[in-house]
């Protein structure tokens, strides 16, 4: 018995924060990958597209396995290095990958590198295949956080390995055998983060086409919140003759056919579900008395923490949007409907991926101090830097 993938889609949209979408993907069945580039104004989105463009070259008839996408990912790096130190406006720019590659033998290789992820749905259960290289996933690996308390780290998007940030990068690479009725999801962190795992499978076990599966995926995570560019690759598997025609051809995020190089497919929204109106316990809508004196609560507990500690609390952390190390006012604490009590004063030229572990735990332990402190702390990794 032959497995192959029967039916596949992807999605990318910017978000309902970030400006722009740096989310990259590329469906050239069987090859699949999502890439989430970081580095500021265009830096990010020219680090994912490049890594893009590199998988788009890879002979698919001649290399095959993980060899193969190993090969694409030093490539890619190379490419994005060298970029970032030619080009001025490059500089510090990186990228996440998570690619998928499907063998004539129905077996699935994997490479990855970052904090974007390959999820498996069989048999109901979903299962996270890849392991993400960040801050918080090093703290929950040496017990300091819980996977709960990871969830809600200020820092989490923190990743310790990127393409483009070292002339080598060590990649990641595994193979599965996939089996009929498997559906495989990769994702940026712009999924993941704004939507629970246990919602995420049961969008996947949901027997609609792979296009709707990935458009209520995107619609889930934009309506929590939708605070990063968010992108979603889904892959459904069967025995061999259930194949749609299509597969051999490279596919944009509508699920039409194309001949074109990869690059950010930003596509309108779908139109959200209209929302359900909170009721009370007797079964009535709350009345406009209860949801003002709500939000009075939020402003008043808004105001006293800025009263207390934002003016004179400062912290060390990382700033996901340029890649570098940064001086925080405030204190790290994230309120729901994206609030966050903190922000970027001063940003460093030190990169933070390019710090070793045991630097980085002492630079991002969020003890606050006084913004003379705190550059007291950082002088000696930025006189270190190159």
């Amino acid at each position: 018995m032959t497995v192959q993938v029967v039916d596949s889609a992807g999605l990318t949209q910017t978000g309902n924060v970030r400006r722009s979408n740096e989310d990259s993907f590329l469906m050239r069945s069987p090859l699949f990958m999502v890439a989430d580039g970081m580095g500021g104004a265009l830096a990010g989105e020219l680090a994912s597209r490049m890594c893009a463009e590199a998988f788009a070259e890879l002979d698919l008839i001649q290399r095959q396995g993980e060899e193969a996408l190993r090969a694409t990912i030093a490539t890619a790096n190379r490419r994005i290095w060298e970029r970032s130190h030619s080009d001025a406006e490059a500089s510090g720019m990186g990228t996440t990958v998570t690619a998928a590659l499907v063998g004539d033998d129905g077996v699935v290789s994997f490479a990855h590198v970052g904090d974007s992820r390959a999820y498996l749905l069989r048999d109901g259960a979903l299962q996270r295949l890849s392991e993400d290289h960040s801050l918080v996933h090093e703290l929950v690996r040496q017990g300091q956080l819980s996977e709960v308390e990871a969830e809600q780290h200020p820092q989490r998007s923190v990743i310790t390995r990127a393409l483009g940030t070292e002339e080598e990068v060590q990649i990641d690479t595994f193979s599965l055998p996939a089996k009929p009725g498997d559906v495989l999801l990769l994702c940026t962190d712009g999924l993941n983060t704004m939507v629970s795992e246990p919602d995420i499978a049961e969008m996947l076990a949901s027997q609609t086409e792979a296009t709707e599966v990935a458009r209520r995926l995107v619609r889930a995570a934009l309506k929590a919140g939708g605070e990063d560019n968010v992108t979603a690759v889904v892959v459904r598997f069967d025995e061999a003759g259930e194949a749609d025609a299509r597969e051999d051809e490279d596919v944009t995020s509508d699920g039409s056919a194309a001949r074109v190089l990869p690059r950010v497919i930003d596509t309108p929204p779908p139109a959200p579900s209209p929302p359900e109106r909170p009721r009370g316990r007797s079964g009535g809508r709350l009345r406009p008395v209860a949801m003002a004196a709500s939000a009075v609560v939020l402003v008043a507990v808004l105001a006293i923490a800025a009263a207390i500690g934002l003016r004179e609390s400062h912290f060390i952390g990382a700033d996901t949007s340029t890649g570098r190390v940064a001086i925080y006012q405030g204190v790290p604490v994230n309120l729901p409907f994206g609030v966050h009590l903190y922000h970027v004063v001063y940003e460093s030229r030190v990169t933070y991926v390019a710090l070793p572990p045991e630097q980085r735990k002492r630079l991002f332990d969020h003890t606050l101090r006084s913004e003379s402190s705190a550059h007291k702390v950082l002088r000696p990794y930025e006189v270190a830097s190159p």
